[in-house]
């Protein structure tokens, strides 16, 4: 069904996408009235008594929210801000609140939880109710700021700073709302963000931020190795994630020979997919291999990215959260 989507939604001009229009009209008369029914506090909106920053995007799909989350917490605790993170715990079976630390199950609180817990000294709480993810983090937590991994649409929740993610792979698809395409909201709710930033995209002259490789790691010996040195060889391609494109162009252009096997976003790995596979080397997203962690298998390799933000990004992210969040930039 995803890959369904993605044909119709991507393309310029399909069929499918012309006939789902007035079901997207519908989606337009509801997502408007609920946005208004916000405004005008037909239904409550919660304040805290810190700062929140919301990043998200108005597409389905990913868009590398849960990366630049990532590199948010960790910029800001090297201003030595006391950093809280809310996941939506997505695909995670915990349906109140739940802090996630070592112990933490990605079946429980969701794969992202897991991941902004590894990479991050933040507090993480999991929960796909945010205002009470926010209340019972803050009940528990002395924090300055807390970010929400995801949530633009979330509107029972007061925000003081908005960051809205562009996948610069794709865009916004044929433009359509849902089911026709894949907006969540129109392409006019990004003005209303304090900053929209072009995610895959090397440029100075705009807001953007890069993933870049860091290498490749050994599950068993921790061994880190580049790309370089799987050149000519054939490994298999293991990604339970909304888009490798970035992953394919990294191995295309170091001359790796690879076999993809593409499972769905968020994909709940057991271990098994990988019973009937030779001994070549299997690489893995950070993101899927919490799920494996377990897993002793010396074939697993783990690929390294770190999200790098352009200057430009880096000097209004902090001019700005210098004077929300009151600290010397």
């Amino acid at each position: 069904m995803d890959k369904f989507f993605n044909n119709i939604w991507y393309t310029k001009f399909n069929i499918f996408s012309l006939l789902l229009l007035p079901f997207s009209l519908i989606y337009f008369i509801v997502i408007t009235l609920r946005v208004y029914l916000y405004k005008f506090r037909f239904f409550k909106i919660s304040k805290f008594k810190v700062p929140v920053i919301i990043v998200g995007n108005i597409s389905l799909g990913g868009s590398g929210k849960t990366p630049f989350c990532i590199w948010l917490a960790n910029y800001l605790e090297s201003k030595s801000i006391s950093v809280g993170v809310i996941s939506s715990g997505y695909r995670g079976s915990s349906k109140k609140p739940i802090i996630v630390d070592d112990e933490s199950m990605p079946l429980v609180v969701g794969d992202e939880a897991i991941l902004l817990s590894q990479k991050t000294s933040a507090k993480i709480v999991s929960c796909g109710n945010r205002v009470e993810a926010t209340k019972f983090l803050l009940a528990r937590f002395e924090v300055n700021v807390i970010i929400h991994d995801d949530g633009i649409q979330h509107y029972a929740l007061d925000r003081d700073y908005e960051i809205i993610l562009i996948d610069n792979s794709k865009l916004f698809g044929n433009s359509f709302l849902l089911p026709a395409g894949p907006l969540r909201e129109l392409k006019s709710r990004i003005s209303r963000a304090n900053i929209s930033i072009l995610m895959n995209h090397e440029s100075n002259s705009v807001y953007a931020a890069c993933s870049i490789n860091k290498g490749i790691q050994n599950s068993i010996t921790k061994e880190i190795k580049k790309f370089d040195q799987f050149k000519n060889k054939k490994v298999h391609l293991v990604a339970g994630i909304a888009s490798i494109d970035n992953i394919t162009f990294a191995l295309d252009s170091h001359g790796v020979d690879y076999i993809v096997h593409k499972y769905e976003d968020h994909y709940q790995f057991s271990g098994n997919e990988f019973d009937a596979f030779d001994n070549n080397p299997i690489f893995l997203t950070s993101k899927d291999y919490v799920k494996l962690s377990t897993l002793d298998n010396k074939n697993i390799w783990i690929l390294l990215h770190e999200i790098v933000p352009n200057n430009l990004l880096i000097e209004k992210v902090n001019h700005d959260l210098a004077s929300i969040l009151k600290y010397e930039n």
